[in-house]
Order: structure tokens, then C-alpha cells, then sequence
């Protein structure tokens, strides 16, 4: 099977590969860990604080076969048209297939080791600082296609739609969702005199939604992010102001003081 990097945003699709003579060699990471130490005087070495992830560049390698250095010369013009454009977009490749990154392309540098053939790298930005799973939980079939089960873990585990009050929301990447930072949609129906509340026991997270609520009549919670929605309007007068978060592996939840319940919890799976 051919080896394809794609390139992508709400606006337009393109496969680089697809373009004739091109061919997708071999990527590489180059993570930025940033460690806040403080130094001590009178004391061996530091002392650690928190750990950040800046954002890294993606390094993509590819050639190109023309006929004669006018096909070379075109196929520059046409990358620097694709990889430099006015908003950012997304980047995927089959070598991990399970991951896309949101850049923005920083150099590309080319190498003619012939008047026909040439070898280029190109250097992304991965701004945010992580990679994201190529689709959220809610294309949960679609996503499990490219994930790589551990052995502990089988597609049982991943599962995002509950009918029941007590659950375990399984994160598979290696970053915690935080709603303050990232994509994270947890909708509530049910039937509820006052006081939803939904427990995170993991990390000891707790929203709470005060007044009475019930799905017979069409009515449902949404937390979007740091806004909390009720029927699509904010809500967050009535509530603790409480956010979800979601650590890397098991998330044992509990929604309590409600009947009947239907709850949906979509997000992305991040990777340092």
C-alpha cells in the first residue's frame, strides 16, 4: 500500500501524495518538553515544577521523479502553493495512521540530487502541542479502525453512549482533557428534581446543574467546553461552575440525582 500524507482543514482536502512522481519516505517528532526548575543555593541540583508541552515540529521527508528539471522546478512551485497557506490546517500520514496534527508549514527545504529527482523536508509547526486522534468518540467505529489496542484493553472498553448513571470513560491517548484547553461535549438527558450532578471520582471533578430538568418535555444539559448548555442556552447561572476533565486511561463516573439517564461524551484522544 502506498505510503499518503494528507492535508486538511474545514475548507478544502488535498492528498500530497497523489501528486505524480511524489513519494512519502519517513517522519519524525521533535518534541519540546518544557520543565520550570528552581535553583536552591546551598543545595545540589534543582528543584522541578510543573511540565509543559510547547508546541514541536514535525519533520515530513519526501522525493520526487520528474523527467527533466523543468518538472523539478514546477513540483517546488507547486508544494510551496500547498504547505504555505494563510490559515492552518490539519496533517496526516499512513505511518501513524491513528493521528493528525494541527500545523502550519515552517520551511521546505529541497535537494536536487539529480536534474530529474529531488528530496525535500518539510518542516511543520505543530502549534497546540499535541496530536489528536483523527476522529472523536463520536465516530467511535470509525476511530478504532487506527487505534492500537493494548492488551489490557478490548473495543468493549470504548464506549461513549451510556444508559446508566455509573460508567468508566476510557481516554486513550496520553494527555488529560481539560475543557478549559481542548474539545470536550458531555450531553444529559433525564428526569431530575434539582441537583445533577456528574462525578469524575478519578480526579474528584464535579459539575452540578441546580434546577429540576426533565427529557419527557425536550429539555437536556450540555457541558461545551467551560460553557454549560441548557436546550443550547447557557446555563452556567445554574450551576457550581464545575468542569469535567478527563486523565489519561479509566475515568470512573457517577451522574447522580437523575432517572432515566442518556448521556453522549465526545473527544478527542491527545498524544504528547
Amino acid at each position: 500500500m502506498k505510503k499518503q500524507i494528507k492535508l486538511f482543514n474545514g475548507s478544502f482536502e488535498y492528498t500530497l501524495t497523489d501528486l505524480p512522481g511524489v513519494k512519502f519516505l519517513d517522519g519524525q517528532e521533535e518534541i519540546d518538553m518544557q520543565v520550570d526548575t528552581q535553583e536552591n543555593e546551598g543545595t545540589d541540583g534543582v528543584i522541578l515544577g510543573s511540565t509543559t508541552f510547547g508546541p514541536f515540529n514535525l519533520i515530513l521527508n519526501i522525493s520526487y521523479k520528474g523527467n527533466d528539471a523543468e518538472d523539478v522546478r514546477l513540483i517546488k512551485q507547486k508544494l510551496r502553493s500547498l504547505l504555505f497557506r494563510r490559515e492552518p490546517y490539519y496533517i496526516w500520514h499512513s505511518d501513524t495512521p491513528q493521528k493528525k496534527y494541527a500545523v502550519y508549514c515552517e520551511t521546505l527545504d529541497s535537494e536536487d540530487l539529480t536534474n530529474s529527482f529531488s528530496t525535500f523536508k518539510i518542516t511543520f509547526v505543530v502549534y497546540k502541542g499535541f496530536s489528536e486522534s483523527l476522529k472523536s468518540t463520536k465516530d467511535i467505529n470509525f476511530l478504532l479502525e487506527d487505534i492500537h489496542l493494548s492488551e489490557d484493553r478490548s473495543a468493549e472498553d470504548y464506549e461513549y453512549d451510556f444508559n446508566r448513571s455509573r460508567f468508566v470513560i476510557y481516554n486513550a491517548g496520553d494527555v488529560t482533557v481539560d475543557p478549559r484547553e481542548h474539545y470536550l461535549n458531555i450531553k444529559i438527558e433525564g428526569e431530575s428534581d434539582g441537583e445533577i450532578t456528574v462525578v469524575n471520582k478519578t480526579t474528584k471533578d464535579r459539575f452540578i446543574y441546580y434546577p429540576e430538568i426533565s427529557s419527557i418535555t425536550g429539555e437536556w444539559i450540555d457541558l461545551k467546553g467551560v460553557y454549560p448548555k441548557k436546550n443550547g442556552i447557557n446555563c452556567g447561572i445554574d450551576t457550581n461552575h464545575g468542569l469535567i476533565s478527563l486523565v489519561p486511561g479509566i475515568n470512573e463516573i457517577e451522574i447522580q440525582n437523575v432517572s432515566r439517564v442518556k448521556t453522549s461524551w465526545d473527544f478527542y484522544f491527545l498524544y504528547k
